[in-house]
């Protein structure tokens, strides 16, 4: 994982989110706060409430929080806090996402032997067809057909078109994050095996490109292995056999797809945590969304939120305190005693933070 490189006391700025996020981010902020007093926890408003007292979403007070701060702890957005999402993301220009999947005993997993799962993915967070660039289909007809593939549709077709973007720049960071990521994992044990999902056979250009671009990076890493599957294969491969990844390196809209898939067979979104890292910036979420439909149940799954937050403590070199929260949830879902709704129990969102803070 990346490492922040400033010096004294790091600083966080904390955006609830909407809806059921704030339920499980506030708590996570107080253990957070327990586990490491040298971090400066600085809320801001978002969404809804923002709205109530600035008049906006997105107010200058709040994006003033988010430059002054070393980091953002971010909730979940169900529409009103999306504007301080694509800030965070590419007006911050954090490049790569990373998203550990790993199942521990406990997790309600579909799969018949989960304890094989165990890798991370690394997602290109800036290109590919995010954010879109997208038009209507008659715009295509000025456009000069090639001697490829490529023929101008009829000007009777009615529809739309979508624009991918690729700059060698953005596929060489990624692929340096993953390779980066590969030594760290290989220092603990990992077999530092760098696999590439990609539609290379069919886009030659961007994902044949970014191909070569993985190829070369894994090869000036000694030790490193590389691997690469089509991304329809590799789909297959996140259910069939986990046990052969390591470090997956995905472009933008690939790896927002089989991130989620890939939280599916360990037991759902509640169970996963996000990281985006850029140059000099970095925020740390749950993938999971808001949850509108369980706002103020107190029912909502922390565990994604909690290991965000752990993913954060990493970030600003509390490896220790990481590891101990990473342990405690462990713990918990391990006895079984206090197991949330989604993973097959009946705690609330309360009683679970309460269970992981008392094996702190």
């Amino acid at each position: 994982m990346m490492r922040w490189s400033g010096q004294g006391n790091p600083t966080i700025c904390v955006i609830a989110g909407d809806d059921s996020a704030p339920e499980v981010v506030l708590p996570t902020v107080e253990i957070l706060r327990h586990l490491a007093p040298g971090l400066d926890f600085r809320p801001a408003l978002s969404g809804r409430e923002a709205q109530e007292r600035y008049g906006e979403t997105f107010p200058a007070e709040t994006r003033a929080a988010i430059d002054s701060a070393d980091c953002t702890l971010f909730g979940a957005s169900g529409g009103p806090s999306r504007p301080i999402l694509w800030y965070l993301r590419w007006g911050k220009e954090t490049y790569v996402n990373i998203r550990p999947v790993r199942w521990f005993p406990g997790y309600n997993s579909p799969m018949r032997n989960p304890e094989r799962i165990d890798y991370v993915i690394v997602r290109d967070n800036l290109e590919g067809m995010y954010p879109p660039r997208e038009g209507n289909l008659a715009e295509l007809a000025a456009l000069p057909s090639s001697t490829g593939w490529w023929q101008a549709p009829p000007v009777e077709k009615v529809g739309a078109y979508s624009v991918r973007l690729c700059t060698d720049e953005q596929m060489r960071r990624v692929a340096v994050a993953a390779c980066e990521l590969a030594v760290q994992r290989q220092a603990q044990g990992y077999p530092g095996r760098v696999t590439l999902g990609a539609k290379y056979s069919i886009q030659p250009r961007t994902d044949g490109r970014f191909r070569e671009i993985v190829r070369a990076a894994v090869s000036e890493y000694a030790g490193l292995t590389y691997q690469e599957f089509l991304i329809d294969d590799l789909a297959r491969r996140l259910v069939a056999v986990p046990e052969t990844l390591d470090v997956v390196v995905l472009n933008n809209e690939h790896g927002d797809i089989l991130a989620d898939a890939a939280s599916g067979t360990i037991g759902g979104l509640g169970l996963s945590p996000s990281a985006c890292y850029g140059e000099g910036y970095a925020y740390f979420e749950p993938v999971h969304g808001s949850a509108p439909d369980l706002a103020g149940k107190n029912v909502v799954n922390p565990t994604a939120m909690l290991l965000s937050g752990a993913l954060m403590l990493d970030y600003f070199g509390y490896a220790e305190q990481a590891q101990a929260l990473r342990d405690a949830v462990a713990r918990v879902y391990r006895e079984g005693a206090v197991l949330p709704v989604d993973q097959g129990g009946q705690a609330s969102t309360t009683t679970f933070v309460e269970a992981v803070s008392t094996h702190l």
